[in-house]
């Protein structure tokens, strides 16, 4: 720990996910510039891990294992503040925001170190996450502040779930619009792999299987039309029941050539999203959504696709099927998706909207001076 940093974070885990995702993003953007981010991971592994690892940057995982608290993980977090003293620690998630207040207060270093809290999602299943969210509840008093992705996370955080912050922030995720972009050669070569003609018309999920992205409603919605093709892509597809029409590709780490090869994005999604990643990534990429009104959809897509209610396989349908039969929009809507993404939804901007949150105070200063 040679190169100290003036801001860890702090994840639950590193597999692939959203938040996941836009914290190597964060992360790896900074290694560009020349800075030195340390990410603490509490459970070891993943894909976003050995991406990070891979690119250099410094990150660590605890040992912990899911569901399982540890004090010995803790103790480590404690040690690594005493030794990086960072100004920053930006926490992910339900479990490192707890680990990460207790192990800033127990470190010494609170009077010098700033806390924040991140919300990666909205109204996440209840039954779940009961016990871990009232506790955060009642914890959230004490951070610096939460910075959540989404406004509906924020609302549903603050007015439901009774979170008091002492300040909060609204910081969208942002999207790499050099890597997420419509490529021809690419939109070629997967059709040709996936033995699909250039004029099919085929639309995608690209979500893990889980009660919160609804399948359900994507293969119901699926059943109802004709002449359409679709791709589930992600973690757990594999084990769909079989559907007219649908190819199951599992997890892939080739999203953006994936995206480029289709016609429309769907997110069926049933409750949970904040701010979807593959949303804004099939924006990027010129591709026309079609996107159930949950989290903060509505105002991501805005004119660049069509919203529907969650949990209405025959209105997605309906949906799917205007866009099948009109080529000219869903063309239009791709163009007005990347011009909003460029934007509004650069990287840049979103690094930038972090490091405004975080500023650093006279006392900060000083605790820096005397690293």
């Amino acid at each position: 720990m040679n190169q100290k940093t003036s801001i860890v974070h702090v994840i639950t885990g590193l597999e692939t996910g959203g938040a996941e995702h836009v914290l190597a993003s964060l992360a790896l953007e900074k290694i560009r510039v020349g800075e030195h981010p340390l990410v603490v991971s509490l459970v070891d592994g993943g894909s976003q891990f050995d991406k990070l690892r891979t690119a250099g940057c410094r990150v660590i995982g605890l040992g912990m294992r899911r569901g399982q608290p540890s004090f010995k993980a803790l103790m480590r977090l404690v040690r690594i503040i005493k030794c990086e003293k960072p100004l920053v620690i930006q926490s992910w998630m339900y479990h490192a925001d707890i680990a990460a207040l207790l192990a800033v207060y127990l470190s010494g270093r609170r009077s010098c170190t700033k806390l924040f809290w991140g919300i990666r999602c909205s109204d996440m299943d209840g039954s779940r996450y009961r016990y871990l969210r009232g506790v955060c509840s009642w914890l959230s008093k004490y951070p610096d502040g939460i910075i959540a992705n989404s406004h509906s996370g924020l609302k549903f955080h603050t007015e439901v779930l009774g979170y008091r912050p002492k300040r909060t922030a609204v910081i969208p995720n942002f999207f790499d619009t050099e890597r997420y972009c419509f490529r021809e050669s690419a939109r070629s070569r997967i059709r040709r792999e996936l033995g699909l003609d250039e004029n099919d018309f085929v639309i995608a999920a690209v979500a893990r299987v889980d009660a919160m992205k609804d399948y359900p409603n994507f293969l119901s919605a699926l059943e109802e039309i004709e002449g359409v093709t679709a791709l589930a892509i992600g973690k757990g597809t594999e084990t769909l029941p079989v559907t007219q029409g649908l190819i199951v590709l599992g997890e892939r780490d080739d999203i953006p050539d994936l995206l480029s090869a289709i016609d429309v994005l769907v997110s069926a999604s049933a409750f949970g999203e904040g701010f979807s990643n593959v949303i804004g990534e099939a924006m990027a990429c010129q591709r026309a959504v079609i996107a159930t009104n949950v989290g903060d959809a509505d105002s991501l897509v805005g004119s660049a696709g069509i919203i529907v209610p969650p949990s209405s396989p025959l209105l997605l349908a309906e949906a799917i099927a205007r866009l099948q039969h009109d080529e000219k929009l869903a063309r239009s809507m791709g163009h007005l998706g990347r011009e909003r993404i460029i934007a509004e939804y650069r990287l840049e901007r979103a690094v930038a909207a972090f490091q405004a949150v975080y500023g650093y105070s006279k006392k900060n200063e000083k605790c820096l001076e005397n690293h």
